[in-house]
């Protein structure tokens, strides 16, 4: 029994944070970050420094795990004057090989009359060695 909540301990702290990189080397958006149960936040870069840019108090809850992969959604969304953001974040964990795959597509709605734009990144995890 003491092995069992040992290895649930080593397990859950060494998922306690995920980093997903963007899989386009030249996107504003070059990184995100999940701190399982607390919080995600998006990186964007200014200039040649990446700097968190949103920060979402919660993390994406399961919605499938079967066949050798758990997958997470969630929609948050953040407003200023300039547009409201819808962002749909999405990432998969695939047991065999225990990497994860996050996707998030990005919908500007713009306050004034610029068309509604949407942006898709695909991200991933640096495999463990």
């Amino acid at each position: 029994m003491k092995k069992i909540i040992l290895l649930l301990f080593i397990c859950l702290k060494s998922q306690a944070q995920i980093q997903f990189w963007n899989t386009n080397a030249s996107s504003k958006m070059p990184l995100f970050e999940v701190e399982w149960n607390k919080k995600t936040t998006i990186y964007t870069k200014v200039g040649k420094e990446t700097k968190p840019m949103y920060v979402f108090n919660k993390t994406a809850v399961q919605t499938f795990n079967d066949h050798g992969k758990t997958k997470y959604q969630m929609t948050v969304e953040n407003s200023d004057k300039i547009a409201k953001r819808i962002f749909e974040i999405s990432y998969t964990h695939y047991r065999q090989t225990n990497i994860y795959l996050g996707y998030i597509k990005t919908t500007f709605v713009y306050h004034d009359k610029r068309p509604t734009k949407i942006v898709e990144e695909k991200f991933e995890t640096l495999k463990n060695s």
